[in-house]
C-alpha cells in the first residue's frame, strides 16, 4: 500500500486505465459465452445487440465491460484515488454555481447556433426535419436535453473531476491541460463495432483492443482531423474548469453542445464534399478547420467571461 501511495496521481490513472482493459480482455470471452446462450432465447437482448443470423455486435458489448471493471477500481481504490475529494472540490456548492451552468450552456449553445447558422448559409446544411409531428419534435428535444444533461455531468465528473484535476496534483496545469485532453480525445475512438459469430473466441477482448487502438493509429490519416477537433474540445473544458475553479461552466457547455449537435441532426443535413470537407468538417462538426476557429473563440471568450468566486481554489497553484 506504500508503495501504491509512493506513485503519482497521474501514474495511478494511466495504471488503472491499462489494468482496466486487461482485466475486460480477460473477462470478456466468459461474457461471451454467457451471452452467446442467452441472445436466442432472450428478445430484448437479440434487440439490443441486433442479433441476426447468429452475428452480432460485441464492441458495444465490450464497451460495457470495460465500464464496469473501472467502476469497481474507482470503488476499491477511491480513497488512494482521492476520487471523493477531487470530485468534491469540482461540484461543491459555490456562489453563482447556478449561473456557471446557465453561462456554459447558453455560450455553447449560442456559438453553435452561429457556426450552424454559416454553414446553412454557404449550403453545407440544407433543412431536413427528421421528425413525423410536432408532438414528436417536442418529445425528441427533451429526450435529447436530457441526455445531454446525463452526457454532461457524467463526463465532466470523469474527465474533468477525476482525471483533469488528479493530473494537476503533480504537474503544471499547461501539461494536464494538453495530457488530460489528448486522453479525452483518444477515448472517444474505443467505439469500434466488431461483429462477431456464436461460438468460444478466448482473444476476442483482446483483437477488440487492437481495432480500437488502430482507429487512432493505423488509420491515423483518417483519424486525425477528430482528434484535433476533440482535443480542442477537452481543452476548452478543461479551461473552464481552471477559470472557474469548478466543474459547473464545463458541465453546462458540455452539455449544450451535446445537445444542439444531437439536434442538428435531427433538423439538417451536412453536405461538405471533398473540396470542402477540411473546412466544414463532417456532421460531427469538429471535424473541420472552421469549427476548430470556434473552439478557439470559444477560450478566449471564456478567459474574459469566466472566472472564479473568491477564496475557491483547485488543488493545484494555478
Amino acid at each position: 500500500m506504500n508503495s501504491w501511495n509512493g506513485i503519482k496521481q497521474y501514474n495511478k490513472i494511466f495504471l488503472l486505465f491499462f489494468l482496466a482493459l486487461g482485466l475486460s480482455s480477460l473477462f470478456a470471452p466468459l461474457i461471451k459465452i454467457f451471452l452467446d446462450s442467452m441472445l436466442p432465447s432472450s428478445p430484448f437482448l437479440a434487440d439490443l445487440l441486433k442479433y441476426k443470423q447468429e452475428s452480432y455486435d460485441f464492441g458495444r458489448v465490450m464497451r460495457r465491460i470495460i465500464m464496469a471493471v473501472v467502476l469497481i477500481f474507482i470503488v476499491l481504490l477511491r480513497k488512494q484515488l482521492m476520487i471523493g475529494s477531487l470530485i468534491k472540490r469540482g461540484i461543491k456548492p459555490i456562489r453563482g454555481w447556478r449561473k456557471q451552468l446557465q453561462m456554459g450552456f447558453l455560450l455553447g449553445a449560442g456559438l453553435f447556433v452561429l457556426y450552424v447558422t454559416i454553414l446553412w448559409i454557404c449550403g453545407i446544411q440544407t433543412f431536413d426535419l427528421d421528425a413525423k409531428s410536432f408532438h414528436d419534435i417536442i418529445f425528441r428535444l427533451l429526450t435529447l436535453l436530457l441526455i445531454a444533461g446525463l452526457v454532461g455531468c457524467i463526463e465532466e465528473l470523469l474527465f474533468r473531476g477525476v482525471i483533469f484535476q488528479g493530473m494537476l496534483l503533480d504537474m503544471s496545469a499547461v501539461s494536464a491541460v494538453c495530457i488530460s485532453s489528448l486522453l479525452f480525445s483518444s477515448l472517444h475512438f474505443f467505439k469500434v463495432k466488431f461483429i462477431v459469430s456464436t461460438g468460444f473466441q478466448p482473444f476476442i477482448g483482446f483483437a477488440i483492443i487492437y481495432h480500437s487502438f488502430k482507429n487512432i493509429i493505423v488509420d491515423f490519416g483518417t483519424a486525425w482531423p477528430t482528434l484535433i477537433g476533440l482535443f480542442l474540445v477537452g481543452a476548452v473544458l478543461s479551461y473552464s474548469c481552471l477559470r472557474t475553479k469548478s466543474l459547473y461552466l464545463a458541465i453546462g457547455l458540455h452539455a449544450g453542445w451535446v445537445f444542439l449537435i444531437k439536434a442538428n441532426k435531427l433538423f439538417f443535413d451536412h453536405h461538405a464534399g471533398k473540396n470542402v470537407k477540411w473546412l466544414f468538417g463532417d456532421n460531427y462538426i469538429v471535424t473541420g478547420v472552421l469549427g476548430w476557429i470556434f473552439l478557439i473563440f470559444t477560450l478566449v471568450l471564456i478567459r474574459f467571461i469566466a472566472k472564479a468566486p473568491a477564496g475557491v481554489a483547485l488543488p493545484h497553484n494555478i
